[in-house]
C-alpha cells in the first residue's frame, strides 16, 4: 500500500511540503462553518524560510484540495530541548517553525455588514422577490468586503430555498452585524452553509448534502454511482447520549396582547420517551416575549420542543428533544477512498453518511444497524450520520517517503447543532432590528414577527368560510374570534370551527359560514 500525494503550500505559492515534519501536522474541518484548526511543524535546518501571520495554508492529498486557512499564530523554537552551541552561532541551525490557524470559515466572523454610501442607516431592504440564494448572489458583494479568490457567485452551490415576496420583503440586519449573522438569518429555513477549501461559499439544503458513499463492517466495495458504495473502517464506535433528553417542556408566555392581559402556559410531554428514558423536564418563561404573546404561540413552541413540529404530530424516530444523541467515530485512510473519474472523492463536513453496522445488529444479524435510520424510518436512502469532525493527520510514511493521510471523523446529530432537524425551528425565526411590534390591514409591508389585530377579508355573507388577512403568518399563532349579532362579546373559535388552512398565503377557513351579520377579528405573528 503507497502513501498519498502530500502537497502543503503557503502564500498561495511556496512549496514547504519537504520542510514539515509530518507526525506534528493535522488539519481540521468542522461542521456548522464552524472554522477548523490546523497545525504545522516547520523544519528550517538552512536557517531559510520566514513566515508571517494572515498568509494562506493549503493542503492537496493526491490531487483534491482538502484544506484552505490563514496562518494565525507563528512560533519559532529550538528543535531540541538543549543544543550545543559552542562551535559558534554559524553552526546553530536547529530551528523549527510551529504555523496554526483556521480554515477560510473564519472570514464569516471577520466580515461585517456595511453600506458604503451611509454608514449611519439602516441598509436598503431587498426590492422585487428574491430567493435566499439571490440575496447572496447578487447583494452581497455590494454590503460585504469580500476577499479576491473567493466565489460569492454561484448558481452551482448558492441554490434558492426561500422566496422573499411583497408581502414579507428580506431585510438586512443592522449595520456591523457578522455575515454570519446575516447567513443565519437566511439559513433558518433548512439551509446550511460553509466555505470549501476550493474558496467556494456553498449554500444548500439540508436534503442536499448526502455523501455518495458510506462505512459499512461488511463493506460492499463498490464503485460510486452503485447503490450504496460503502469502504471498511478501523477503531469505530457507536455512542448514545441522552444527557440533552428533553421529554416533558412547560411553556409560559403572555402579555398585553394576551385576551385579558393573562399569563398563558402550555406543557407537552412524550409518554414513550419518559417510560423508555425516564422523565426529564424544561421550564421556558418568555413572558413579555414578542413571538410568544398568545396561547397558540407557547404551544406551538412546546410541540417544537418535544415533538420537533408545531402540529404536535409525531412523526416516527427521532423527534423535537425526546430522543438521545448518537454519535460514531471511525477511522480511515485516503487510499481506501472511492474514485470518481480517477480523483477521489474525499469526505468532508456537513456531508451525511450512511453508516451501517452489522456487529450491532438488533435482530440477530439478519438485518444490520443503520444509524440514524430513525430520523425516517420511510425512506432508508435518507438515513446517515452528517459528519461533524474530520481531523487529517499522517501517522508514518512509506518506502519511497510519502506520506500515509489518516481521517478521523465524528458523526452525529447534536441538539445545539443550528440547523439540523429541528434546531432552526427550536430558536425560532431570528429578529431583526426593524421596531414594528404591531400591524393592521393598513401597515405598510410589517416585519417578520410583528402581531396582526384586524378584521379579515372579505365580510362575512352567511356563504363565504374562507378568509384571507393581508400578509403570511406563522403558523399555529393566529386566534380567529366571532363576533355575531346582538352578542356582547368575541368568541374565540376552536380548531373544529376553524382551520388554519393556508399560513403562507394569510388563509383560514371556518368550518360552517359566519352569519352575513357577524364580525370576524383576528389576531396572528406575521412572518
Amino acid at each position: 500500500m503507497n502513501g498519498s500525494d502530500i502537497v502543503i503550500t503557503y502564500d498561495g505559492a511556496t512549496n514547504i511540503t519537504p520542510y514539515c515534519l509530518f507526525s506534528e501536522c493535522s488539519f481540521e474541518s468542522q461542521m456548522a462553518a464552524v472554522p477548523g484548526q490546523f497545525s504545522i511543524l516547520v523544519k528550517d535546518v538552512g536557517q531559510t524560510l520566514d513566515f508571517t501571520t494572515g498568509k494562506e495554508i493549503t493542503l492537496d492529498i493526491d490531487g483534491v484540495r482538502m484544506y484552505g486557512g490563514y496562518v494565525k499564530q507563528v512560533t519559532k523554537r529550538y528543535a531540541f530541548p538543549a543544543d550545543n552551541t559552542l562551535p559558534g552561532a554559524a553552526t546553530v541551525r536547529s530551528r523549527q517553525w510551529v504555523l496554526t490557524g483556521l480554515d477560510y470559515n473564519v472570514l464569516l466572523d471577520a466580515l461585517i455588514l456595511r453600506y458604503p454610501s451611509d454608514y449611519t442607516h439602516h441598509v436598503p431592504n431587498v426590492t422585487g422577490d428574491p430567493w435566499d440564494g439571490e440575496v447572496i448572489r447578487n447583494w452581497f458583494d455590494n454590503y460585504f468586503d469580500l476577499p479576491s479568490g473567493f466565489n460569492f457567485s454561484s448558481a452551482t452551490y448558492i441554490k434558492n430555498h426561500h422566496q422573499f415576496t411583497k408581502l414579507h420583503r428580506y431585510k438586512w440586519m443592522t449595520q456591523g452585524s457578522t455575515m454570519r449573522d446575516v447567513l443565519d438569518d437566511l439559513a433558518q429555513r433548512g439551509s446550511v452553509y460553509y466555505i470549501g477549501p476550493d474558496k467556494q461559499f456553498n449554500f444548500v439544503g439540508v436534503q442536499e448534502i448526502l455523501a455518495p458513499w458510506g462505512f459499512s463492517d461488511n463493506p460492499n466495495n463498490d464503485p460510486i454511482g452503485v447503490g450504496v458504495p460503502t469502504r471498511g473502517f478501523r477503531d469505530g464506535e457507536f455512542t448514545e447520549n441522552a444527557s440533552s433528553v428533553i421529554n416533558d417542556v412547560i411553556v409560559w408566555g403572555g402579555s398585553e396582547w394576551t385576551p385579558g392581559g393573562d399569563i398563558v402556559y402550555s406543557r407537552r410531554q412524550n409518554s414513550t420517551s419518559i417510560s423508555e428514558h425516564r422523565r426529564w423536564q424544561a421550564g421556558e418563561n418568555r413572558v413579555g416575549e414578542d413571538n410568544y404573546k398568545s396561547q397558540a404561540e407557547v404551544t406551538a413552541r412546546a410541540k417544537v420542543v418535544v415533538d420537533g413540529d408545531k402540529s404536535g404530530v409525531y412523526k416516527g424516530g427521532s423527534q423535537g428533544l425526546v430522543q438521545p444523541e448518537q454519535q460514531f467515530r471511525c477511522i480511515w485512510f485516503s487510499v481506501n477512498v472511492p474514485t470518481s473519474g480517477g480523483n477521489p472523492v474525499h469526505l468532508h463536513p456537513p456531508m451525511v453518511v450512511p453508516i451501517e453496522l452489522w456487529v450491532f445488529s438488533q435482530d440477530g444479524g439478519t438485518t444490520p444497524f443503520l444509524a440514524g435510520a430513525e430520523r425516517n424510518p420511510d425512506n432508508l436512502d435518507e438515513r446517515g450520520l452528517p459528519l461533524r469532525q474530520v481531523r487529517v493527520t499522517f501517522p508514518s510514511l512509506d518506502p519511497d517517503g510519502n506520506a500515509y493521510a489518516q481521517f478521523e471523523g465524528t458523526f452525529g446529530v447534536l441538539m445545539s447543532d443550528p440547523y439540523w432537524l429541528w434546531a432552526f425551528l427550536r430558536k425560532g425565526p431570528k429578529k431583526t432590528n426593524t421596531l414594528v411590534t404591531a400591524a393592521n390591514n393598513s401597515s405598510d409591508d410589517p416585519a417578520n414577527g410583528a402581531q396582526y389585530q384586524d378584521q379579515p377579508s372579505p365580510a362575512p355573507n352567511g356563504v363565504i368560510q374562507v378568509f384571507t388577512i393581508p400578509w403570511p403568518y406563522i403558523a399555529n399563532t393566529s386566534q380567529v374570534f366571532l363576533y355575531e349579532s346582538g352578542s356582547s362579546g368575541g368568541t374565540l373559535q376552536g380548531p373544529t370551527q376553524v382551520s388554519e388552512s393556508d399560513p403562507a398565503a394569510g388563509e383560514f377557513t371556518f368550518t360552517n359560514a359566519p352569519a352575513a351579520d357577524a364580525t370576524i377579528w383576528v389576531t396572528a405573528t406575521l412572518r
